[in-house]
This record gives structure tokens, C-alpha cells and sequence, in this order.
């Protein structure tokens, strides 16, 4: 193709998109802005199947975007128009888009961020890895020279009354960046989002007024937890960071984790009532702030030597403190105030908590695992050598063993199998759903190697009632052997019983994937349940 015609076909693209963004910036009608949308999204479509010119589609859809939200996000200000980056640099073209400019509201930027991510749902469909390298190299570009701190001005003057646009474009930004999150290979649009994100969390909460309990709040409290969970899971969190989660959830989300995790759920008649569109219910954003919550604080407590120059202050002892401090403070919530002071009472309240802890999450498969997974981390025994030394410059020691108590991963397991009725079935039905197979598997090789590692705290399974002062870590001791046999032998069969279909299932090809890993630790666990 000639230069001529490369001027011409990339002009034709930028006239489109020039029309369709003025469109979008007229007119309030949700109904026409989806229209318009439909057609952008249409025309990014055309120019992904041609082969060509995807790169100046997407700079100057992202160049509209960032003009426009810095409009948005400083009124008395003019953004800098780049008209040569849109291969034109007519003076009618740069007066035009002053125009434009003029009427730059929160609802027309927001109409650009959901085109933005309907670009993005239809490329992840393609699978094409050269155009989507494009996308999150251009975006990313994009959302580093957004002036994203000259939002504040604007917010304070609007705080009395923030419009409906505003809470929409908040929703629509949250969207595009859990839709950015959730690509699994890494990209420069992720470590911007990082670096935004807080900024939105700040604004979002700030300008909530009557609409903290409305729907569209709900469902945007949901949107910023998953992205969180997913940013967590891409990036390594630096102490720093770890610390200004936490700050953030306890600030925002305090509401989810002060609710009782023993609370009745909801009427399975009624569908909505567990879900983020729910203005009522809690419990599907209360699992994702718990969760996120003990990711947080366990990553606090079991850093490591070579995490020492991450951190600001220097100190691993310092920032374990802070882990089993917020750890503590949520626990004191939700135990009697005299637990530490009662062995009586010490026992069953741990049971029970732990009990309720896990039922939180029985009604949620995906996050199940999640949550199963991280409590095998457990910092308390095995990233950390622990004396009675570190124990005293860090925690009070009944604290220390409270928590140790009640995030036991090997309790864990015996709570979460006397949850499923030991039925075995519903076990295997977990490690080959292709929704939680994957977790599910991680989490048994996990658990089964703290079992065989931990075997004698397994087969003594109740917590402990009495106070040992001869060696350290100090344990409380379970007096009920009877209970003991009881859930050790329930908990045996169960397992020994899953092996057995797993091994049958795959003698005839028909496991989803190869389990012999999984069959190894569970030979291994027979082994040991031979000798008792």
C-alpha cells in the first residue's frame, strides 16, 4: 500500500472515531451511547481482521480517552492537544476538538472506559497475543500520563452531591482494570493499575454520602475486592504495599469484617440475596474482604530475611507485629472477651469459630479453595522458627497461640471434611470440576503434607484445653480420646476412600488430568493410618 493510501485509511479511521466520540460526548442517553459504542467496538473489529493499522486505532481511541478525563478531571484546565499524533494537524481539526472538549462530562468518559473494555472482551476472544500486546502496551501508556491526583479538586467541589455519572464512571474504571487484571500473562497496563487503584478506593469511598448500601455500591465494593485479589495474585506485594492494603480495608471494608461470620445465610429460595447486586446482603463481599484480609496479615507475619530492604522500616519483627496485631484486633470481635483468661471456654469457642469460619465459605466454591489454600500458609509454624524469644518481641504468647489455634490448617481439614459429611463423592466431584479442580488438587497435596508432617497433631484432632509450660510453642491438650478416635477415623476413611475412586477413575482414563501426585501423598497418608 502506498504512503497516499496509508494517509487515507488512517485518516478514514480517525474521522470515524472522531465522529463517534463526539456522538458519545452529546448525548446523555444511555440507549444512544450504547449504540455508538456498538459501533466503535464494531469498527475495532474491522481494523483487527484487516491486519493492519490496530496500533493507530488504539493511540488515538486512547488519546480521546486521556484528553477527555483530564478535562473531566480539571475543568479550568486544557489538556494538551497532540493533533499530529492523530496524523492530522489541520488548525480546523484542533479547534474541533476543543469543541469536543467543551463538553466533556463524567458520564461521556465513562461511555469511553466501557468501549475500552468491550475492545478488550472481544480480543480475549480472538486470542490474538500480538494484538493484545498492542492494546495493553498503548493503554498502559495512557493511564501512566493521566493526571490522576487532579481528581481530588474536582471531587471536593461535587462531594455535597456527587452525580449518578460519577458513581457509574467509578464502576465502568473498576471493570476495564479487573478485565486488565484477569489476562494471565503480565502487562503494563497491570502495574499502572496497581499504582491507581488506591487513588479510586480514596475518591469511591469519599463521595458514597446516602449511596454506601445502594446496589450500584454494592456492586462496585465487589469489582475493587476482585481486582485486589487478582492484583495480589500478579504482583509481589512489598511490605509497604502489604501494610497500605491493610490500612485500606480496614478503613473501607471495615463494616464486612466487624459482620459476625456466624451469621445465618440467606434464603436459598431467594437467588439475589447472596450476590453483589444485593443491597441487603453481605456475605458475598464478606468472604472476599476475610480473605483478603488474612492474605494481607499472614504475608505480614511470615516475611522472610530477604524481604528486609522492601520494607520501609527495616524491621521483620515490626512488621510480623503488625500482622498478628490486625489479626487479634478482627478475632476480638468475635470471641468472648475472656477467652484468653478462660480454658473452659477456650475450646469451644475456637471450635466454633473455626467452624463458622469455613461454613462462610462452603456456598462459594471458587472462594473455598482460595481461602483453604492461603490457610495452609499458616505463618505460625512454618515460615518462621519460632522460640519463645521471637514469640515475646513480637506477640503476646496467648495471642500467639490463640491465632495458632484457630488457623491450625491441620483442624482446618478435619472442620472442612465433618462440613461434607466425610461423603468422599463430593470430594472427587471438587477435584474434577473444572471450576475447582485445579485449587482443589493444590489445596489436598498441601494439606495431606501438613498431615503426615503434623501426624500426631492429627490424630489428636479436638483443640486444646490445658496449658503445657515444659516446652514451647505452649499447647492446649485435648482430654476427649473418644472424640479424638472418632474424627480421626471418619476423616481416614473419607481420604482412604477417595484415593481408591481416584485410582479407579484413572486406571480407566477417565480422570480429567493426571493425579499421580496426588495419589503418591495419599499412599503415603495410608502408610501412616497402617501403622495406627
Amino acid at each position: 500500500m502506498s504512503q497516499l493510501q496509508y494517509s487515507h485509511l488512517c485518516r478514514l479511521i480517525h474521522d470515524c472515531l472522531h465522529s463517534f466520540t463526539v456522538f458519545l460526548l452529546a448525548v446523555e442517553s444511555h440507549y444512544a451511547q450504547h449504540l455508538a459504542a456498538n459501533v466503535l467496538v464494531s469498527i475495532s473489529e474491522f481494523v483487527v481482521a484487516s491486519g493492519s493499522y490496530w496500533l493507530e486505532f488504539m493511540q488515538s481511541l486512547c488519546f480521546y480517552f486521556e484528553i477527555m478525563i483530564s478535562k473531566v478531571f480539571s475543568p479550568s484546565s486544557d489538556p494538551p492537544i497532540r493533533a499530529t499524533h492523530l496524523g492530522c494537524d489541520s488548525v480546523d481539526f484542533t479547534l474541533d476538538l476543543q469543541r469536543v472538549l467543551s463538553n466533556a462530562r463524567w458520564f461521556s468518559v465513562g461511555a469511553v472506559v466501557l468501549v475500552l473494555r468491550t475492545i478488550l472482551k472481544q480480543l480475549k476472544r480472538e486470542d490474538d497475543v500480538k494484538v493484545l500486546e498492542i492494546y495493553f502496551q498503548v493503554l498502559g501508556s495512557c493511564l501512566q500520563v493521566i493526571p490522576w491526583d487532579s481528581c481530588n479538586s474536582v471531587l471536593i467541589a461535587d462531594i455535597n452531591s456527587p452525580p449518578l455519572s460519577w458513581f457509574e464512571f467509578c464502576g465502568y474504571l473498576v471493570q476495564l482494570f479487573c478485565s486488565l487484571a484477569d489476562c494471565e500473562d503480565e502487562n503494563p497496563a497491570v502495574h499502572e493499575i496497581f499504582n491507581v487503584f488506591p487513588k479510586i478506593l480514596t475518591w469511591y469511598f469519599g463521595m458514597q454520602g446516602e449511596n454506601h448500601n445502594s446496589s450500584i455500591s454494592q456492586y462496585i465494593r465487589h469489582k475493587i475486592l476482585v481486582l485486589m485479589i487478582r492484583l495480589s495474585t500478579l504482583i509481589s506485594l512489598d511490605c509497604d504495599t502489604v501494610v497500605l492494603w491493610l490500612h485500606l480495608i480496614e478503613k473501607y471494608f471495615q463494616d464486612l469484617l466487624s459482620e459476625s461470620v456466624s451469621e445465618p445465610e440467606a434464603d436459598q429460595d431467594d437467588c439475589l440475596r447472596d450476590s453483589p447486586f444485593s443491597g441487603t446482603s453481605h456475605r458475598h463481599l464478606q468472604r472476599r474482604v476475610i480473605f483478603l484480609f488474612l492474605k494481607c496479615a499472614f504475608s505480614l507475619i511470615g516475611l522472610k530475611e530477604n524481604c528486609k530492604k522492601q520494607c520501609s522500616c527495616g524491621n521483620l519483627n515490626l512488621c510480623s507485629k503488625k500482622g498478628f496485631t490486625a489479626l487479634y484486633e478482627w478475632l476480638k470481635r468475635h470471641l468472648p472477651a475472656n477467652i484468653l483468661n478462660n480454658d473452659e471456654l477456650y475450646d469451644d469457642c475456637c471450635k466454633s469459630f473455626t467452624k463458622s469460619f469455613i461454613q462462610l465459605y462452603m456456598h462459594e466454591d471458587d472462594m473455598l479453595f482460595k481461602v483453604l489454600l492461603q490457610l495452609t500458609y499458616t505463618p505460625f509454624e512454618y515460615t518462621q522458627q519460632i522460640t519463645e524469644d521471637w514469640i515475646s518481641q513480637v506477640v503476646e504468647k496467648e495471642i500467639f497461640f490463640l491465632l495458632s489455634d484457630i488457623f491450625d490448617p491441620v483442624c482446618l481439614v478435619h472442620l472442612f471434611l465433618s462440613e461434607l459429611h466425610y461423603d468422599h463423592q463430593v470430594l472427587l466431584d471438587y477435584l474434577i470440576s473444572k471450576d475447582t479442580g485445579a485449587s482443589c488438587a493444590e489445596y489436598f497435596l498441601r494439606c495431606l503434607r501438613v498431615i503426615c508432617d503434623k501426624w500426631d497433631r492429627f490424630l489428636n484432632f479436638p483443640f486444646r484445653t490445658e496449658v503445657e509450660t515444659q516446652s514451647l510453642p505452649k499447647r492446649r491438650k485435648s482430654g476427649n480420646d473418644k472424640s479424638c478416635e472418632q474424627a480421626f477415623y471418619k476423616a481416614r476413611d473419607c481420604l482412604l476412600m477417595l484415593k481408591k475412586s481416584i485410582e479407579s477413575l484413572h486406571q480407566k482414563d477417565l480422570f480429567p488430568y493426571n493425579p499421580q501426585v496426588l495419589l503418591r501423598r495419599l499412599t503415603r497418608f495410608q502408610e501412616l493410618c497402617l501403622r495406627v
